[in-house]
């Protein structure tokens, strides 16, 4: 295999770790979307959520555990805390609730996992940059 080929292909344990924390995200996600009283059936859209479900923890672990980049996983988690909070915020700790007419900011989140992940990307992408720009600084 030529080099250029072979950092392409992750190890095994980064694909492995990916995998656990991609179903770890995708546990805690149901876990929310249960608690928020999100209604889930079986359709295909539901299995779109969960393909970003697993894809949203899975791929940046990967790349942390292969490249050593934190910004995808600071990226994935932030966007998670905050849609979790904002509809928490809004929908389930006041006294009086409204009821949702639009997804709310944890269904974006989920319904959007493309965007959060491409956003983590390229968050991991300025990171690479900016290493690369330090580390020939020093040289």
């Amino acid at each position: 295999m030529s080099p250029a080929i072979a950092a392409l292909h992750p190890s095994r344990r980064a694909l492995g770790s990916g995998l656990l924390a991609g179903l770890a995200h995708l546990t805690v996600a149901c876990a929310l979307a249960d608690w928020f009283g999100f209604s889930v059936g079986l359709s295909p859209f539901s299995g779109y959520v969960a393909v970003g479900g697993l894809l949203l923890g899975a791929v940046p672990v990967a790349i942390l555990v292969e490249t050593r980049l934190v910004a995808p996983s600071v990226a994935v988690a932030a966007a998670l805390a905050a849609s979790a909070y904002g509809t928490w915020s809004v929908y389930v700790a006041p006294d009086v609730t409204p009821t949702p007419v639009d997804p709310t900011p944890f269904g974006w989140y989920l319904i959007a996992w493309v965007v959060v992940l491409g956003a983590a990307l390229a968050a991991g992408g300025v990171e690479y940059g900016l290493r690369r720009v330090l580390a020939g600084q020093r040289d």
